[in-house]
């Protein structure tokens, strides 16, 4: 079988003439696995979550996802290849303030055809899936679906970013952080939810957390400082003049109007860069559409 994930001899840095920040020699990941990736800040989780969403390519080394070299791919390939195929959970969110619950879940389903077909052979319309994700997740109370998601509960933010990660059933499912905020007993709750939506999905789900407590839920964990040749080496933080698509959220479909494109990137691309956190917690948010 193969694998969903393979890495061989990968080596990325932010600046040319910089150190190595990440410089895995090899990491395959099956398909249906739960993997928990654990490491302390500076590690580099999430600069590793970044490559394997195809948000950067590597300078050295091979990144096959799903089959897909995306080291082969120009930008516009990996966006739609992410789009189609990865859901992201970000520790902050990036729920998009002005849309409502449904619309936020839905909306990876606007960037990708794919997806917005695997959602529809599951349920009548995008609106019925999205509650049925919600369902699934305990967010089916009476009125909830009609609050503003600025309104709502960290934890039910967290979930509803969950069901917009699992919307269209991506193969692969990843999640940065995103218990950082809970108690004990709610985040094993929520894992426990995530666990039972992959399996029905046969998605394949990458969990990364600081938090060795959880590993024990997971089927492998990876610790990321053991495998990163790297870590010794001081971390240069990612330049300021990074391209506009390496945001924090869901990197945009191609084809797509920029302003879109900007909403989209709540939804599809990891938290490599500061730019694109939610309102009040970043340096930019996206434009009203």
């Amino acid at each position: 079988m193969t694998p969903v994930i393979r890495l061989h001899e990968l080596r990325f840095r932010w600046r040319a003439q910089g150190p190595d920040i990440l410089a895995i020699d090899a990491l395959e990941v099956t398909a249906g696995e739960r993997l928990f990736v654990e490491g302390p800040s500076g590690s580099g989780k999430s600069t590793l979550l970044g490559l394997l969403a195809g948000v950067n390519p590597p300078q050295q080394g091979r990144i096959e996802v799903l089959g897909q070299p995306l080291d082969q791919l120009s930008p516009a390939a990996r966006d739609r290849f992410r789009a189609d195929h990865i859901g992201y959970i970000f520790q902050l969110f990036n729920l998009i303030p002005y849309l409502g619950i449904i619309d936020n879940v839905t909306l990876p389903a606007r960037f990708s055809h794919r997806r917005r077909q695997r959602a529809l052979a599951r349920s009548p319309s995008l609106a019925a899936e999205a509650k049925r994700l919600l369902a699934h997740l305990d967010l089916d109370q009476p009125g909830l679906l009609r609050q503003p998601v600025s309104e709502l509960s960290i934890g039910q933010q967290q979930r509803v970013a969950a069901a917009r990660a699992l919307l269209g059933s991506p193969e692969l499912l990843i999640a940065d952080e995103p218990t950082s905020s809970l108690d004990t007993d709610r985040r094993r709750a929520f894992i426990e939810l995530l666990f039972a939506e992959c399996a029905e999905m046969g998605s394949t789900l990458v969990f990364v957390s600081h938090d060795a407590s959880l590993e024990g839920l997971f089927d492998r964990t990876l610790r990321l400082p053991e495998l990163n040749r790297a870590v010794d080496h001081p971390l240069a933080p990612m330049p300021r003049s990074a391209p506009e698509p390496v945001v924090a959220a869901e990197v945009t479909a191609p084809s797509a109007t920029t302003t879109a494109a900007r909403a989209a990137a709540a939804t599809t691309a990891p938290a490599t860069a500061a730019p694109g956190m939610p309102a009040g917690q970043s340096e930019q948010q996206p434009p009203r559409p």
